[in-house]
């Protein structure tokens, strides 16, 4: 037998797609790759998270107690804010061993919102603005809703396994504290939640509004409040931006929810509102 060495043929290792090309398509592919490992790890890990029993939840909040605002310099104001909470949710299906705790804080931000173990978080700058207890029964209820919900900890959840995912993937997972981690997931500041949580929210904040007053007044009066507060200067965003951006639906969206849902259930949309305590202008003033 004869054997034979041929050369290979010229520009074998020479493709006729152009490097950079192949390296666009590496690329994207590689992203979208990403983007749909962390997508299903955030899906799985707020599956998971639920699951999770609200009492150990809480228990360990308890133990690391973090920072809620400064509710211990107010205690009038945070003791009418429990003793709402306690009211709406007379009329919510909590189940037994849930409860929530508001803390209240003095800056100025326009903001409430639910965080994990049930806690919740109401800043002088929102409450402010509220005109009587109704609209403000309506902000809680939401927030209560979310715990109700267990949004917040479904919210964690996520953002952990997919926090977890992108470290490792970019190779920094040595790098980062458990501490860390759970800090950038939001677990002890405001997790953000999906319009899906925020419509629910409302739906079950419409109820217990209702359960409560007998009617449901002051719920479209606090959209109206939000919308009042996005058009200032200092937060204008512009509504095509915001409604392809924001978590939460849009104001006006949310008005015309609330009264669809009121009228589907024929819920009184107006009715004698409850006043705020005559001591909250004076508690809002405290330092």
């Amino acid at each position: 037998m004869e054997y034979q060495n041929n050369l290979p043929p010229e520009g074998i290792n020479t493709s006729s797609v152009h490097p950079l090309k192949q390296f666009f398509q590496m690329a994207v592919a590689a992203i979208v790759l990403v983007v749909i490992l962390v997508v299903l790890l955030q899906f799985s890990g707020a599956l998971l998270a639920k699951r999770i029993p609200f009492t150990f939840e809480r228990a360990v909040i308890e133990q690391m107690k973090p920072p809620f605002g400064d509710s211990e310099a107010h205690p009038e104001m945070t003791a009418y804010l429990n003793e709402l909470a306690q009211r709406l949710m007379l009329n919510m299906p909590m189940p037994e061993g849930m409860d929530v705790t508001v803390h209240y804080d003095s800056e100025k931000t326009f903001n409430a919102f639910a965080t994990v173990g049930g806690n919740l978080l109401f800043y002088k700058g929102l409450l402010n603005r509220m005109q009587d207890e109704n609209t403000l029964a309506m902000v809680m209820a939401h927030e209560i809703s979310h715990v109700l919900h267990r949004d917040p900890i479904a919210s964690m959840g996520g953002g952990v396994a997919s926090t977890v995912a992108l470290l490792g993937l970019t190779g920094n997972a040595g790098t980062g504290t458990a501490g860390n981690v759970l800090k950038s997931a939001g677990m002890l500041t405001n997790v953000q939640f999906t319009r899906s949580m925020e419509l629910a929210a409302d739906k079950q904040a419409l109820a217990a509004l209702y359960g409560t007053y007998g009617h449901v007044a002051g719920a479209t009066e606090l959209f109206e409040i939000f919308a009042s507060w996005r058009d200032e200067p200092s937060g204008l965003i512009p509504k095509w931006y915001e409604r392809f951006s924001s978590t939460h639906p849009l104001d006006q969206d949310r008005i015309d929810q609330t009264r669809l849902i009121a009228d589907s259930h024929q819920w009184p949309n107006s009715g004698e509102k409850t006043p705020l305590p005559a001591e909250f202008g004076r508690w809002l003033l405290k330092k």
